[in-house]
């Protein structure tokens, strides 16, 4: 069956799935930024005649490595600011609405993957499913302003502005809401959702944010642009001088994907392209202007998995992230940015908390709290002062060999959705079909988002720096009180 939907650009045909849930796909909310629009804020989405068929995929944005948990990757191309829709009926309901942005270090991935599919999230809890692509890479994130200072070249960002702007026009005619949007999303896609609450273009277009293990919440300093743009130059066979709008329009796709390709980028430590300092989208770092109070004031549902970077099977055997899990390097790491003594007292509290475990497992332990769990504290902390805010932790242990028997950085991303019997990321992680106590987890947290989605609130007591209230999504149903890093108060925590 289809299902045939008037929108401000023309008519569209979706498909009606499992369930009863109608899909559409591949709707462009913004020009192509193939060719001249490289580079290029969005532009408006393009009108048509006719119905356009949205039963497909748009193109994913250009990626030199697509992540594994796109399970068949769509087509590549630079047009490719679309996005899905799923939605349990296209009529005048008003539903609240879940926006999704996806993961993959702001370099891979996308937002029609079998892992992100909303169907069942629509279906189950009466909401609106959204989930887009943006660019990625030197495409979405160019360490320069190709044109000109007055143009940001955060263009990731603006391009998940322009699908919210979008959403706002739009989303009534797929049974949505939109005053009452929900952002979600994965790892720089958690990280995305934070740096859009600081940032002043995105006021007002949405009203919930629930960042899921995000990293950092930082933004690149002028410097690091600058020595980007010359690395990026120079793999380019070009100088700084050279290196013209002209020539990089000109230049072909898979030529600029592979100068931006090192096989020696430390993703994990770090990603490589991602939010930029530009003094238009983003005049701060995203978590300093949530300390500060300089976000938007609006409910957050905020969490991490409880070991997103333990040592795993799959972190090892590569010489350059092996050499990350030593003590050595994680004192060195710590003194840079905590001070020698305090980077002592940080490992030395670790190695109480687990005694026996060797420097790889404490570096794990150390790194995954230093880039995920303390930047969803402090920004819990902060935040908790100034609008609700609601705490998670993830504890459910990945059941494959390869993933270590941990719960690893995105082990809860399909649960989400209720995707895990589809996902391959799923069966990497898990090595089997989920069980009726997983499937039981997975309801409980698609039921929780929902909810937060519809009300800006949760079922369990909202978080403070003083009571630090966290449900955690195990083996059992439970509340913990403090469950923080396992060394926090050895962290200086506040900003």
């Amino acid at each position: 069956m289809s299902e045939i939907v008037r929108i401000r650009q023309g008519e569209v045909r979706g498909v009606t799935g499992p369930g009863g849930v109608k899909v559409f796909r591949g709707l462009p909310y913004a020009a192509s930024t193939a060719g001249h629009g490289r580079f290029a804020p969005p532009g408006p989405a393009p009108a048509w005649s006719g119905v356009r068929d949205a039963s497909v995929n748009g193109f994913t944005a250009p990626q030199n490595d697509p992540e594994f948990n796109l399970s068949v990757v769509p087509a590549m191309g630079e047009d490719c600011l679309n996005l899905n829709i799923f939605t349990p009926a296209a009529d005048a309901g008003l539903r609240p609405v879940l926006v999704y942005i996806h993961a993959g270090a702001f370099v891979s991935g996308g937002g029609g993957g079998a892992t992100q599919d909303g169907s069942i999230l629509a279906r189950d809890e009466d909401v609106v499913v959204v989930s887009l692509n943006y660019r990625l890479g030197v495409f979405g994130w160019p360490p320069f302003k190709a044109r000109g200072g007055t143009v940001s070249n955060n263009l990731g960002l603006l391009d998940q502005i322009a699908a919210l702007k979008w959403v706002r026009d739009n989303i009534a005619a797929f049974g949505g809401d939109p005053g009452n949007v929900t952002l979600f999303g994965y790892s720089a896609g958690g990280w995305s959702i934070v740096a859009l609450m600081a940032s002043p273009l995105a006021k007002g277009l949405f009203h919930k944010a629930a960042p899921q293990s995000g990293s950092e919440f930082t933004a690149g300093s002028r410097e690091r642009q600058n020595a980007m743009a010359k690395a990026l130059l120079a793999r380019l066979d070009k100088s700084p001088t050279e290196a013209t709008v002209a020539e990089l329009l000109a230049a072909q796709q898979a030529q600029i994907e592979a100068s931006q390709n090192d096989p020696a980028r430390l993703v994990e430590e770090g990603p490589t392209f991602g939010p930029w300092l530009d003094g238009i989208v983003l005049p701060e770092e995203p978590l300093a202007a949530v300390i500060a109070g300089r976000a938007m004031d609006i409910p957050m549902l905020i969490g991490t998995t409880a070991d997103e970077l333990g040592y795993t099977p799959f972190r090892a055997g590569l010489a350059w992230l092996d050499a990350m899990h030593t003590r050595e390097a994680s004192l060195t790491t710590l003194a840079a940015e905590y001070g020698p003594d305090a980077a002592e007292t940080i490992w030395a509290a670790y190695e109480s908390a687990a005694p026996g475990a060797s420097e790889a497992v404490l570096a794990g332990h150390i790194r995954s709290d230093r880039y995920y769990r303390l930047p969803a504290i402090r920004a819990a902390e902060a935040h908790a002062g100034r609008a609700p805010t609601w705490m998670y932790q993830f504890t459910l242990p990945a059941t494959s060999a390869v993933a270590g028997y941990v719960s690893t950085h995105a082990t809860d991303l399909a649960f989400w959705f209720g995707t895990m019997a589809a996902s391959p990321l799923q069966a990497f992680l898990f090595d089997r079909a989920p069980s009726r106590e997983e499937e039981a987890v997975a309801v409980r947290m698609r039921r929780d988002l929902a909810g937060f989605a519809r009300t800006g609130r949760c079922d369990w007591p909202a978080y403070s720096p003083d009571r630090r209230a966290t449900r955690l999504y195990g083996a059992e149903d439970s509340l913990a009180l403090d469950p923080g890093a396992i060394g926090r108060k050895a962290w200086p925590i506040k900003a």
